[in-house]
């Protein structure tokens, strides 16, 4: 799982970004210049349409890995119904950003039984809040407090996708 977080921060920290700007610089770059015919209006458009397809890739990427998370999860659903799951602890955590807002994270630990060997699993996944939505965290680890039920749907591997309507942090989603 160690790989899969790695790979995915690799794409949307370096990849997705520096191919957004290659494509914005290009688009940039072939048509302004059978639009307008001056060099200088050329040359100001290709860094401000890469920056601005630099910032199309973050969103596109989030909205992938969004949207790849919730049909993995539906996935999940059709194979087969959630398991039983206790949660074990629930932690809230408050991030302060000097550049902006902080964030809040509830780290949710949760125990289950598999029907199939018996063998007890564990897991932690963690649901990360904005500061706005303080009051939304407190509601979230209320509902889900230690000793709660909660749905478990396991995956390969031991890994498992708790079956919340809320999503997971992005490096916590398999």
């Amino acid at each position: 799982m160690r790989i899969v977080r790695i790979a995915l921060l690799v794409v949307g920290a370096i990849v997705a970004p520096f191919v957004g700007f290659l494509l914005g610089a290009m688009a940039a770059a072939l048509l302004t210049r059978p639009l307008t015919g001056d060099p200088a209006i050329v040359d100001t458009a290709i860094p401000l349409v890469g920056i601005a397809g630099t910032a199309a890739a973050g969103i596109g990427w989030t909205r992938l890995l969004r949207r790849a998370h919730y049909r993995h999860l539906g996935r999940l659903r059709r194979d087969g119904p959630a398991l039983q799951g206790r949660v074990v602890a629930a932690h809230t955590s408050f991030a302060k950003n000097p550049r902006g807002p902080g964030h809040w994270t509830v780290r949710i630990e949760v125990a289950w039984t598999d029907p199939r060997n018996g063998r007890t699993h564990k897991a932690s996944k963690a649901f990360r809040f904005s500061q706005q939505n303080g009051e939304g965290a407190r509601d979230f680890q209320r509902r889900h407090r230690a000793g709660s039920a909660i749905g478990v749907l396991p995956g390969r591997r031991g890994g498992c996708v708790l079956d919340v309507p809320e999503l997971p942090a992005w490096w916590d989603r398999w």
